[in-house]
């Protein structure tokens, strides 16, 4: 008797192998930081315009103080990637995806300060117990304060390489190009008229000396404009498999993963690119 057998061992296996991954991203995420022309400004906070005497100083140039803060805030990222070549996967030592990103991401920030210092000598006293003279200034401070804040969504594509999927521990790494959109938008604005005298004598002689001027402010907040940008990245990412022999477990991952970058911020007549880096913890699964 003699018979044939066909076996379809190795086309089983191909139909078990991963073809896609999905991922979940939970971190943190400092700020992203730009600037706005004083036009945008302006615009954007009705009521608030710069006057020009808090541009223009003695030397006949705009006193402005840009202010870059950063922040910390939380982001939230899901991941879908499709696996290059799924069906030669066995015996291969890298595992190359292409990726797709959707989620949550870095806080948007901008903030500025105007403002003009008048010092003047107004008065000169002359102490009736040593016959020093004092020397009283007066000086007057007006500070126009502007911040934008805007959370923001980002999705993009990268593409990615990573160690044997076999291996108990992977290190995966790429590039990533995220574009970034703004959400629930707000400027606030405030302004401060203040005016204090220096160098008045302490010799609890309790001198009387007449406030020329009372302290002024006031403060309003905009819903405003939505900004646009994006962030060019590298990941890079350690994750361990949470079993060698489960079917399920071992197609699941836990990783961490840092992922520096360039953040570039358009607001029409102003390109701000700086330093951007997001960190956290992610879970994955290949099917």
């Amino acid at each position: 008797m003699s018979g044939i057998v066909f076996s379809q061992q190795g086309d089983s296996l191909n139909t078990k192998n991963p073809r896609f991954i999905v991922k979940m991203t939970h971190g943190m995420a400092n700020s992203v930081v730009f600037d706005f022309t004083r036009s945008q400004w302006d615009k954007m906070t009705p009521g608030f315009e710069i006057p020009d005497s808090l541009t223009t100083g003695f030397n006949g140039v705009e006193i402005k103080d840009n202010i870059h803060t950063t922040s910390s805030n939380q982001y939230y990222l899901f991941s879908f990637s499709l696996i290059n070549g799924a069906a030669k996967q066995p015996g291969r030592k890298f595992l190359a995806t292409t990726t797709f990103h959707l989620g949550y991401g870095p806080e948007l920030r901008a903030e500025n300060r105007w403002y003009h210092e008048d010092r003047e000598i107004i008065d000169t006293l002359t102490s009736s117990q040593n016959g020093q003279e004092y020397y009283v200034y007066g000086n007057r401070n007006q500070t126009i304060a502007k911040r934008y804040t805007s959370k923001s969504i980002v999705f993009g594509v990268g593409e990615h390489i990573a160690t044997n999927p076999n291996r108990l521990f992977q290190f995966e790494t790429g590039f990533d190009l995220l574009c970034m959109l703004s959400i629930v938008s707000e400027v606030r604005a405030s302004y401060l008229d203040s005016y204090l005298l220096e160098g008045l004598p302490n010799e609890g002689q309790g001198y009387a000396y007449p406030q020329p001027l009372l302290n002024e402010t006031k403060a309003q907040t905009f819903s405003n404009k939505l900004t646009s940008g994006v962030i060019m990245r590298v990941p890079l990412e350690m994750s361990f498999k949470l079993s060698r022999k489960s079917p399920v477990a071992s197609r699941m991952r836990l990783g961490a993963e840092l992922n520096p970058g360039l953040a570039t911020v358009f607001t029409g007549g102003l390109i701000t690119t700086n330093f951007n880096i997001t960190g956290g913890m992610n879970f994955r699964f290949a099917f």
